[in-house]
């Protein structure tokens, strides 16, 4: 249950420090005084969305601090041991707001994710809205009540997890499907690609080896025709170039047998120079002999060179590149072989979800008809109570052909509440008062099955007074003696049933307004329950009447 709750600028609360008890705790005050900062604040601390405006005008940051006894408690124990955050049989929530509107979340003094303190605050309160009976037109809501009230949200939980876990696995068999599917016009091309790759057998350094070849035969050509050439200039067949020239010119000098120091050395020199002449005839025809040239194997080469590239081009990769792409492609072109034997793979498993899935939910259905015959019995019981004697209350739970996460079936109210009247839908029967009563017969009833040990009641009690009034009381102290309610109200009836007595005031000074929420006892509580009967004007036949409510509410029980 809630221990304590410490509320530090939020709104116009400053420093809000309350201890609360077991039973049930009216909570009463004047409109405007600032009830709702106490329902927001117990918000803030159970994981609500934080907007910056509550940080009350000033101030750098507000603060909530819920402190619970967890004794009680099995499943938020074991909640907090599965994460190390245990600190014995007290808990501690506390939730900070910047005023720049940066949020933080703790649990007994840890630093946790928002959505970490969400799920702590559902096994430790619950809060009955005022407004809880416009959801009622709403059939999804119905599923969620009767749930609460046959306590299956374990079973629904794992109905939840069971149509994750196949609709997860849906949602990838589509998807691999559909690849499947669409992938025949692919294989079709991996399977031309990587034939005309594979019959061209290219080799890892090939390309290489063969351009180096390549460029030799061009180079072949070129060296022929320069070497030809400069074997023509030193001599030919006609008689012309420089070897015969050397020769004629040597003839004509050894016509003559002039001694002469000049004649000799020229003669001498044209000797070295035919010699050398004639040596480099020699070399020049020994490199051309040396120079092969293949035509053949020049053609295999350029035409092999000419496929590699045209694959190249057409494949979008460099020529080197080749063999590593073939590969790539033969390891695509497998798993699209492998992919039909997961495709049936998955679709077994996918089967076995959904029939895991199904039994399940059948359980689940089994047993909201089961607590749908005592539900309505327990809902007629306590319209009768509010004044509805001649109502008639019915929950039709129907299979809606279709997979949820919450199960299978459908769940709508049907009422009639008049005897004689056909019973039809809720939300095309009841009016506005007549479904607020419905509402709180239902939260009621919810709430005296509900594990939760702390239930907060907002102005349920709204559109009735008098006798109804005071049985809504007798109905929220009796969930109050079992655990612990806190009940704001506006009605005497029910706040005079309270074992004990809480009211939100709102001061005013010069320059600031300041809330408070304290606990009363003995001649304030009859004071505040005379307000809350007459008003502005308070007789003393009306502080008798409100003595008078307390007494006998004290003698009858």
């Amino acid at each position: 249950m809630l221990l304590n709750l410490i509320i530090r600028n939020i709104a116009i609360a400053d420093n809000i420090d309350i201890d609360w008890s077991p039973g049930m705790t009216s909570i009463s005050g004047e409109t405007g005084a600032g009830k709702s900062i106490l329902l927001n604040s117990l918000g803030l601390a159970l994981g609500e969305r934080a907007e910056s405006h509550i940080v009350r005008h000033g101030e750098k940051r507000a603060e909530v601090v819920a402190t619970f006894q967890i004794e009680r408690i099995p499943q938020a124990k074991t909640w907090l041991e599965a994460r190390d955050l245990d600190e014995g049989d007290e808990c501690i929530l506390r939730r900070t707001v910047s005023k720049e509107g940066r949020s933080r979340a703790f649990i007994n003094g840890q630093p946790v994710p928002l959505a970490e303190l969400k799920k702590l605050g559902e096994f430790l309160i619950d809060i009955h809205s005022q407004h809880a009976h416009q959801s009622l037109l709403r059939t999804d809501t119905h599923l969620r009540l009767l749930d609460d009230y046959a306590q299956l949200n374990d079973l629904n939980e794992k109905v939840r997890q069971k149509w994750i876990a196949w609709h997860g696995l849906d949602r990838k068999y589509q998807q691999l499907k559909n690849a499947v599917e669409e992938a025949e016009s692919k294989r079709q091309l991996l399977e031309y690609q990587c034939q005309e790759l594979e019959e061209l057998n290219l080799g890892d350094d090939e390309v290489e080896a063969l351009e180096a070849e390549f460029k030799r035969f061009s180079q072949s050509e070129r060296f022929l025709r320069h070497t030809h050439a400069a074997s023509g200039c030193l001599d030919n067949d006609e008689g012309l170039g420089a070897v015969s020239a050397l020769k004629q010119s040597l003839n004509e000098l050894r016509q003559l047998d002039d001694p002469s120091e000049s004649l000799s050395s020229a003669r001498s020199l044209l000797e070295s120079a035919l010699i050398q002449a004639e040596e480099a005839m020699h070399d020049l025809q020994s490199f051309a002999d040396s120079v092969e040239v293949d035509e053949e194997r020049q053609f295999e080469v350029e035409s092999r060179l000419n496929r590699i590239h045209e694959l190249s081009r057409k494949h979008q990769v460099n020529s080197e590149s080749l063999p590593a792409h073939f590969q790539q492609l033969q390891q695509e072109l497998s798993e699209l072989d492998s992919s039909g034997d997961t495709l049936e793979s998955m679709e077994n498993e996918l089967n076995i979800r959904r029939e895991d899935y199904e039994k399940t939910a059948l359980i689940l259905s089994k047993k909201r008809r089961k607590s749908a015959v005592s539900f309505q019995q327990e809902v007629v019981e306590k319209l009768a109570q509010l004044a509805m004697p001649g109502a008639n209350f019915q929950v039709n739970v129907t299979s809606s052909g279709q997979a949820t996460s919450s199960g299978m079936d459908t769940v709508e109210f049907m009422v009639s509440l008049n005897p004689g009247q056909p019973i039809q839908p809720l939300a095309r029967v009841a009016s506005g008062g007549e479904l607020s009563r419905i509402s709180l017969a239902i939260q009621v009833i919810c709430a005296e099955h509900s594990t939760i040990p702390t239930l907060v009641f907002d102005e349920v009690d709204v559109g009735i007074s008098g006798a109804t009034a005071e049985i809504v009381g007798h109905m929220l102290r009796s969930v109050g003696q079992r655990g612990q309610v806190l009940c704001v109200t506006h009605q005497p009836q029910v706040a005079a049933l309270g074992h004990h007595h809480s009211i939100v005031k709102k001061q005013m000074a010069d320059d600031s307004t300041t809330t408070r929420i304290v606990g009363i006892s003995d001649q304030d509580r009859v004071s505040e329950i005379a307000r809350m009967l007459g008003g502005i004007d308070i007789t003393a036949q009306t502080m008798a009447h409100a003595r008078e409510m307390l007494v006998s509410h004290e003698k009858s029980h």
